[in-house]
């Protein structure tokens, strides 16, 4: 993703949520939110703009308070570690590796959250399937690395890494 094509969509994405100052300076220095927006591009997918701008949506919606529980993981999406992921993971052809990749870093980073958040969502009574014992994180952990080290391409890991990734830092 160029640096025109993230001022593209960025922009329509802050007029179109009337973002003001503190939320377009958020938004800029996200790494997640900027990543989201590039897979259709780092993959070269048709109509990768407005790929971009969809996912680039959805992914803030979540965040808002109004929708945000829309988006929480249920026991209903234990079976598919992309079930929850799957309204961002709708492309227009493009590169399969590339995009599995990119898919994989997701994962990587959702896991890495449900890790690090374990303790608080377990006091907050908030589901979490660490917690519920219906993911495996270490292993899950481990073969979602195994497969992105061997699809990881500078382009990607530009944007986006296995480190970062680990750190389970869904809205940085």
């Amino acid at each position: 993703m160029t640096k025109k094509e993230w001022e593209t969509v960025s922009s329509r994405v802050r007029v179109f949520l009337d973002y003001g100052i503190a939320e377009t300076e958020w938004l800029e220095g996200s790494r997640m939110a900027r990543f989201i927006a590039a897979v259709p591009f780092l993959a070269g997918c048709r109509k990768a703009m407005e790929i971009s701008f969809t996912h680039l949506l959805v992914y803030l919606a979540s965040w808002d308070d109004s929708t945000k529980e829309l988006f929480y993981h249920k026991p209903t999406d234990d079976g598919d570690i992309y079930s929850r992921l799957f309204p961002i993971l709708g492309f227009n052809g493009g590169n399969e590796e590339t995009l599995r990749c990119c898919r994989e870093l997701l994962a990587l980073c959702m896991i890495s959250g449900y890790r690090k958040d374990a303790e608080k969502d377990q006091e907050l009574g908030k589901y979490n399937p660490l917690n519920a014992g219906a993911w495996d994180a270490t292993a899950l952990v481990e073969k979602l690395t195994e497969s992105i080290e061997k699809r990881l391409t500078p382009e990607i890991a530009e944007c986006y890494t296995i480190e970062n990734a680990l750190q389970g830092y869904w809205q940085d």
